[in-house]
């Protein structure tokens, strides 16, 4: 199985699909991947019966709207955590026949995660491209910022994270404040999810509106619709 190719040996215009949650470290992917010289035709996401996206709890609509605002399509397939692995496969058959034939992932340093996109990759019989892997965890969140990057808090785990974060821009401070507390800047941790507003790559800002707040055990999300 191929490693995750560096910029220099990746072939010009391979068509790739992202991983899709809608927050920074799959955006910050997807920016990269287009300046390695891969060519994204869609975002791919997850999502449940209700509609929502198993990674952020963000709806379909929103997500939609999300990728229509930078230009590509996006492809989701229905599933639960029991059925997750089924369904990635059979997404990716889907794109192979629309002439797909690599996948780019937002993971940076958990080793758990990269071996199994490796896997899944290997199994489907696509090349896997991490072109965040074995950045700092600081440093994802900064690059972006330094980009003009807009980035929204919509989730956070509420034994670690004050709740009252909700729907804060990320920026330095907020950095500085997960820092103090030992937590991983980049919320590698699961300490908290971002969506992304706008940015490069962006023909608009993105448009949403809060409706509420859920809570589903120690996590505390935004429920957003798109504006």
């Amino acid at each position: 199985m191929p490693s995750p190719r560096p910029a220099g040996g990746t072939p010009a215009a391979e068509k790739v699909f992202v991983s899709w949650s809608g927050g920074k470290d799959a955006y910050l992917a997807l920016l990269k991947a287009r300046e390695m010289g891969l060519e994204p035709c869609c975002l791919l996401n997850f999502i449940d019966a209700s509609g929502y996206s198993r990674s952020h709890g963000l709806p379909e609509a929103l997500l939609r709207r999300q990728a229509a605002a930078l230009g590509l399509a996006l492809e989701t397939e229905a599933v639960t955590w029991e059925t997750y692995e089924a369904g990635f496969i059979n997404a990716v058959a889907r794109l192979k026949k629309e002439g797909i034939t690599g996948g780019v992932f937002g993971d940076i340093c958990l080793d758990g995660h990269r071996e199994w996109v490796e896997k899944i990759c290997t199994r489907c019989g696509i090349t896997p491209y991490l072109p965040l892997w074995g950045m700092g965890e600081r440093q994802v969140p900064e690059e972006l910022l330094r980009r003009g990057a807009r980035i929204v808090v919509v989730a956070v785990r509420t034994d670690l994270v004050a709740e009252s974060m909700l729907g804060r821009e990320l920026d330095q401070p907020f950095l500085d404040y997960c820092e103090a507390r030992n937590l991983s800047p980049c919320g590698e941790g699961g300490e908290y999810h971002t969506l992304v507003v706008n940015g490069p790559l962006f023909r608009e800002p993105l448009s949403y509106h809060r409706v509420g707040v859920e809570h589903h055990r120690n996590f505390a999300c935004l429920k957003l619709a798109a504006g």
